[in-house]
């Protein structure tokens, strides 16, 4: 979606189809793109501190994190735990 149009019509169309106004649905358009724009490496990260802060503990994380990005809309490679973690604490 690089071009400004596609967007328009995007943010039109969730427009209508939710009953949001343009601005409400340009933000949600907006938090999508965010959310999907997000690299491997930092939903990584940020699941990882999400999850500590839950009381998770590591080996439960790791493989957790693995399964949920086999899950995502884009996909990343398969990452071993070892990667994750590499990833984690660099």
């Amino acid at each position: 979606m690089s071009d400004a149009g596609d967007l328009d019509d995007l943010v039109a169309y969730v427009a209508r189809s939710s009953g949001l106004d343009p601005s409400q649905a340009r933000r949600i358009v907006d938090d999508v793109l965010s959310y999907l724009g997000e690299s491997p490496q930092a939903f990584i990260r940020r699941r990882h501190a999400a999850l500590l802060r839950l009381g998770r503990r590591n080996e439960e994380i790791y493989a957790r994190i693995a399964d949920e990005l086999a899950q995502r809309r884009f996909p990343a490679p398969p990452y071993s735990i070892r990667q994750i973690r590499r990833i984690i604490y660099g």
